[in-house]
């Protein structure tokens, strides 16, 4: 029941990424413009980056240390301490680089305000101590806190954003609510540390630099693809070219989160189940977890991608249609994305094989940036929106192919095909409704509500022994029962 409560709140912080950013991004995007937008993005963009630099692999790593020592709560303020530690070091380094850079670069230096924040932010960043509170199954906390902040973020939004002239009020927003976060979080941990108790003579970083080393390895070929994209294009086209790919990026990004935090949920359990013998149920929870990720990404793809030039006009109006196809191209990131998140960073690292998820990431970064100089000077959203396409496919299968040596794939494909042949009904959905009904909004509307009662047939009706219908009964035998 604990697991089930993890995936339910982890699943309602994803959603609250989706629902939130769909309220003030319109808003934002019809006052600030594209070109603003695109500013915005580039800042918080190369932000981003430094973040995922100065957190050497800990996301993943602390998760997985964490993990171990749950129910010790000396070893996990030791292990806590000394990663935090490391972080703390990283990012001091790091904030003098990220200064130089603004100060060297002209690009940079012209918008200085701007940086100037997104450099606190980025300081900010290393007191979030996801890892800590995920590897502490601390989903309500994590889940109630963000939704809160990511409230007062939306009430912001409206109040002091009124022209575009107001754009640096936006980032100013996102470092005083990442203080506040940081202020939650430093509070809420002393109940779950032994600091009175900890001994200094104890502290051992060295014995976290060699993993952690394979980790930044592994984590810094992932951002090269992962988030310079944006930068590239930004150096390599303009800050409109940046506004129309990134508005489409979020949009994808948003949902793929929400699929991802099924697999954070599990990720710690899992890791604990493989490590004490539990290999059986592992492998069941990871099949399970396989073919959901399958029933929702691949009509989540067929219906954005069908309903991509409704989608952009609702969310962002008229100015942002050359968004529409880079949505469209980034569409398939929604299934391949999701994958790369089971066969990676579910099975791989759960099986502690960092040294496979590290060349698969090698990959993907060869990949980007050949693409990237190839494609963007001449295509440019669209053509970093195919970039980002090839590098993450080529990318998820690595992590198969590395997955199926250490992990047995037997039935996966099968798996796969069934889904394929059961989402045709959802294009013919689009089709007839597109064919049918002329008004942009109504088509949205009604290819919504005929896919969730396809959707709702197919896995409660025809499919008498579903893994959704199952879950259902679950909930309803324990709520009969009490």
């Amino acid at each position: 029941m604990e697991t089930q409560k993890n995936v339910f709140y982890n699943v309602m912080l994803a959603v609250s990424q989706v629902l939130f950013p769909l309220i003030t991004f319109p808003y934002l995007a019809r006052i600030l413009g594209p070109d603003q937008i695109g500013l915005l993005n580039f800042a918080e963009s190369i932000s981003r980056y430094f973040i995922l630099v100065a957190a050497l692999g800990i996301p993943i790593y602390g998760v997985r240390e964490i993990a171990k020592q749950q129910d010790n709560k000396l070893n996990r303020t030791l292990v806590f301490v000394e990663i935090a530690a490391i972080n703390l070091i990283t990012t001091l380094v790091l904030t003098l680089v990220f200064v130089a850079i603004v100060f060297w670069v002209p690009m940079l230096h012209k918008e200085l305000p701007l940086f100037g924040w997104a450099i606190a932010y980025f300081i900010l960043q290393m007191f979030y101590f996801e890892w800590f509170f995920t590897g502490m199954n601390q989903f309500r906390f994590i889940a109630l806190r963000s939704f809160v902040i990511r409230f007062l973020f939306i009430v912001f939004v409206f109040v002091l954003i009124q022209s575009k002239s107001d754009y640096l009020k936006y980032m100013q927003m996102q470092v005083i609510l990442s203080l506040l976060i940081a202020l939650i979080n430093i509070k809420y941990l002393y109940s779950l540390l032994d600091l009175k108790n900890m001994r200094i003579a104890h502290i051992n970083l060295r014995k976290h630099l060699q993993p952690l080393f394979l980790l930044f390895l592994t984590i810094f070929s992932i951002s090269i693809y992962f988030s310079l994209d944006t930068i590239l294009l930004g150096f390599l086209a303009n800050n409109e070219s940046v506004g129309y790919y990134s508005s489409a990026l979020k949009l994808t990004k948003l949902i793929i989160a929400v699929l991802g935090s099924i697999s954070v949920a599990l990720f710690p359990q899992m890791i604990n189940l493989y490590h004490n013998g539990g290999e059986e149920k592992f492998a069941h929870m990871v099949k399970q977890c396989y073919t959901l990720i399958l029933s929702l990404s691949i009509p989540l793809v067929i219906l954005i991608t069908g309903s991509a030039n409704d989608i952009i006009t609702l969310l962002l109006g008229d100015h942002f249609t050359n968004a529409i196809l880079p949505l469209q191209i980034t569409a398939p990131l929604i299934t391949i994305v999701s994958l790369s998140g089971i066969f990676g960073f579910q099975v791989l690292s759960a099986l502690s094989k960092d040294k496979a998820i590290l060349f698969s990431a090698i990959i993907g970064m060869i990949v980007s940036i050949i693409l990237s100089f190839l494609l963007v000077p001449h295509y440019k959203e669209n053509g970093e929106a195919i970039t980002m396409l090839i590098t993450e496919l080529s990318v998820s299968l690595s992590f198969i192919f590395f997955s199926n040596k250490y992990f047995s794939l037997k039935g996966y494909g099968n798996i796969f095909i069934k889904q394929l042949y059961e989402a045709l009904p959802y294009l013919l959905i689009l089709l007839l409704v597109k064919y049918l009904i002329a008004y942009f909004v109504y088509r949205l509307m009604i290819t919504g509500m005929l896919s969730l009662i396809w959707f709702c047939v197919l896995h409660f009706y025809l499919q008498p022994d579903n893994l959704f219908r199952n879950q259902l009964m679950r909930i309803f035998n324990k709520n009969s029962t009490q």
